[in-house]
């Protein structure tokens, strides 16, 4: 056995020990910098172009940590994944014996990559892990079987020598290349162990990233505006990039303005309910939630529920205060509109009421007039021919004047109805009496500013709830008032004006409303639709009141449109509406109306009035005792009675809404019990026309007279049913013979 020279075998071990210092130095030698100096050390007792440790990878891949030599250094593919070739992974893995490749440029990837950076053969040769308790370069590390690492030492890398000569790796020195990889065993398994600790640790930190930038996202995209204030200064520590799309104020500069969302709230109230809730939680108590109108730059205000509560600590410290604040705009909007559907239905069902308790005595009054006139007409009353004349204007003003009273009436019930259910059948409506009675409801606004300039052509009845069209008209003239200044005299009175017209070329009538007020400002001009939008002071107005007559309109198959400035207006200015609606097509779509009642005057007859209204139902006595035979009932409950006693009647005049036993139950039970008599039946009103009664009228055929009404009314309703009826009793008459 050939002996081996004592100078190279120091040699070895002088080389043996530099490596082993670099190894001891460095918990890492796969960093760039550990490794640089690894092959510095290595580089001093046996010359090579490129120095590399690879380690295996699934699949039988390669990664690469390679240090270049010369001016290759840079180009250096540290930490690389190549693909493994065959005969190397075989006989330096598998095998656990060197392997040489003497021409990088006919060979596979790696060799091609060797060629390419210069280096053109290569020797590999296998590091395996050192012995348990054995110290680095210990000599077993490299005894045993091949490929069993020996020991039970598994081979974990390989060592690549690059030469700069093809051929080079033949004169290689194995030996010493070998005890260089041996000493590397330790601190390359070592590493590999930091590393994979590094690996893992990293993808615990990017797993976390991860989830934070998941929550971030979540918190960003949230409908809501997320905060954490500062428990000490009550200053914003954190705020969700949703707000700056809500509050139209960028994230980073709501951060550094000091009290940004105590000054976001718009209202006083607002402010101090948000300051309180923020106040509870510094103390460590949470507090309701409130709601509040928000600014937001650029755009109109929203309304907002907010929610503010501390985050406490174990031992019972404030640490951060949060909070939440909600877009509660439409919500708000929805429950504002139903708040002012109730207020009207309550509305309507007070103006019924106060409806029924004028129109009864006003019906008392007329026909009290009536009497009156005609008793001072008679021959037992003598006056001078002034008294006379004047006797009479009196009586007949009087007269006027209750029936406009009775026409206000009718005018607010008709504004203060409720809506018709959807779907329900719609009444052929005259617009220029609608636009009448609106002028009647709004003229003590309007004088007060300006003057009433009224032009009503002849236009074809609309289709549509009468009601609702005058809700919208009194909308629009309330709005033109108010757009009048207060004037300083009666001259500045008469220079403004507030104009209603009637139009319409047989398939459409417009009913046009106009003032010399201050108009609209362009920029507001598309947003007078939007609910809550308003420029007047929230003790003036809502902003609902032109959204809900655009649904109104559009429901009714027809548009209302603005225009400001008014167009040929000189000087410029004042705002017009109009409001554009088809005619009525087919009458058969519509509510029945009911006709007016002829005047007739019929042979004396029976007739019981049923009224609970005893000064009406002696006047009704008087006056129709003239020509036909009264009895009075005081209810419905009294009159039965009364025909339960054998008396009979051909004519009743029946009110519809009475006290006990209402008018139309009265009816359905003589209706059973005497169709005949049912026949004769008139109804008296002074609530006016409701769905209800429309549907009752409707069933039972029956005439309606409506409080107030004059006697010749009376007479000639009365006229018109012993007629109807005449024939039919006669044919019963004959019948039972």
């Amino acid at each position: 056995m050939h002996a081996e020279p004592a100078s190279e075998r120091v040699g070895r071990l002088v080389a043996l020990n530099a490596v082993l210092t670099v190894v001891a130095r460095h918990s890492n030698l796969l960093l760039p910098r550990p490794f640089e100096e690894l092959a510095g050390a290595v580089g001093r007792f046996a010359a090579f172009q490129l120095l590399a440790v690879v380690f295996p990878e699934p699949e039988g891949g390669l990664r690469a940590y390679a240090v270049f030599r010369g001016d290759a250094l840079a180009a250096a593919p540290f930490g690389a994944r190549q693909p493994a070739p065959a005969a190397l992974f075989r006989r330096v893995f598998a095998e656990g014996e060197p392997f040489s490749c003497d021409d990088t440029r006919a060979g596979d990837a790696l060799a091609e990559m060797g060629a390419s950076a210069g280096c053109l053969s290569y020797v590999a040769l296998p590091v395996r892990a050192a012995p348990p308790g054995a110290q680095p370069g210990h000599p077993a590390a490299r005894s045993g079987p091949a490929g069993a690492g020996g020991f039970g030492c598994p081979i974990i890398a390989a060592l690549v020598v690059g030469y700069g000569d093809a051929g080079a790796a033949a004169s290689a020195p194995i030996p010493l290349l070998e005890e260089i990889a041996d000493a590397l065993g330790a601190g390359l398994d070592r590493s590999l162990r930091v590393v994979a600790g590094e690996r893992e640790a990293a993808e615990r930190l990017l797993r976390i990233r991860e989830l934070e930038e998941q929550h971030r996202n979540l918190l960003d995209n949230a409908p809501l505006i997320i905060f954490r204030l500062d428990p000490e200064s009550g200053e914003l520590s954190f705020l969700n990039r949703h707000a700056e799309r809500l509050l139209g104020v960028p994230v980073a500069e709501a951060l550094r303005t000091p009290g940004f969302l105590g000054e976001a709230h718009a209202d006083p109230e607002g402010v101090m309910c948000f300051e309180d809730a923020v106040a509870r939680a510094k103390l460590g108590a949470p507090s309701a939630s409130y709601e509040a109108r928000l600014r937001r730059r650029g755009g109109d205000a929203i309304t907002a529920r907010g929610t503010v509560y501390p985050l406490v600590s174990d031992r019972g410290r404030v640490v951060a205060i949060e909070g939440v604040l909600a877009d509660v705009s439409t919500e708000h909007a929805a429950r504002t509109r139903l708040i002012q559907v109730d207020r009207l239905s309550t509305l309507g069902t007070l103006a019924a009421g106060v409806a029924h308790e004028i129109n009864n005595p006003a019906a008392f009054i007329l026909l009290g007039l009536d009497m009156l006139d005609r008793l001072l007409r008679g021959p037992n009353v003598r006056m001078e021919g002034s008294a006379a004349s004047s006797a009479s204007e009196l009586v007949k003003e009087l007269r006027d004047s209750i029936k406009r009273i009775v026409d206000i009436v009718r005018d607010l019930k008709l504004f203060a109805s409720p809506p018709q259910p959807e779907g329900s059948r719609r009444t052929l409506t005259d617009a220029n009496r609608t636009v009448d009675s609106a002028l009647s409801l709004t003229r003590g606004q309007i004088i007060e500013r300006a003057q009433i300039v009224k032009n009503l052509s002849e236009v074809p009845p609309i289709l549509m709830d009468d009601g609702r069209l005058g809700q919208v008209i009194v909308n629009l003239l309330v709005n033109a008032a108010q757009a009048i200044p207060k004037p300083s005299s009666k001259h500045e009175a008469r220079d403004q004006t507030v104009t209603v017209e009637t139009r319409s070329d047989g398939e459409t009538v417009e009913i046009v409303v106009s003032d010399t007020g201050a108009g609209i400002a362009e920029e507001n001009l598309p947003r007078i639709w939007a609910p809550f939008f308003t420029t007047k002071g929230p003790e003036v107005g809502t902003g609902l009141g032109l959204s809900i007559s655009r649904e109104i309109i559009e429901r009714a198959g027809g548009q209302i449109t603005a225009e400001s400035p008014v167009p040929g207006r000189v000087p410029p200015g004042g705002a017009r509406f109009i409001i554009s609606l088809p005619a009525a097509g087919r009458t058969d779509e519509a509510t029945p109306s009911v006709s007016p009642v002829p005047r007739l005057v019929s042979k004396r007859v029976r007739v019981l009035v049923v009224e609970d209204e005893a000064s009406l139902a002696r006047a009704l006595s008087d006056q129709l005792g003239r020509v036909h035979e009264v009895a009075l009932a005081p209810s419905a409950d009294a009159a039965m009675g009364m025909l339960a006693g054998g008396q009979r009647f051909d004519v009743v005049l029946c009110d519809l809404r009475m006290p006990g036993m209402s008018g139309d139950v009265f009816y359905t039970r003589i209706h059973e019990s005497d169709p005949v008599l049912a026949q004769g039946f008139i109804f008296m009103t002074g609530v006016g026309f409701g769905a209800d009664v429309e549907r009752f009228l409707a069933s039972s055929g029956r005439p309606l007279l409506e409080k107030p009404f004059s006697a010749e009314d009376a007479l000639s309703a009365i006229a018109e049913v012993v007629s109807a009826n005449s024939a039919p009793r006669a044919e019963a008459r004959d019948s039972s013979r």
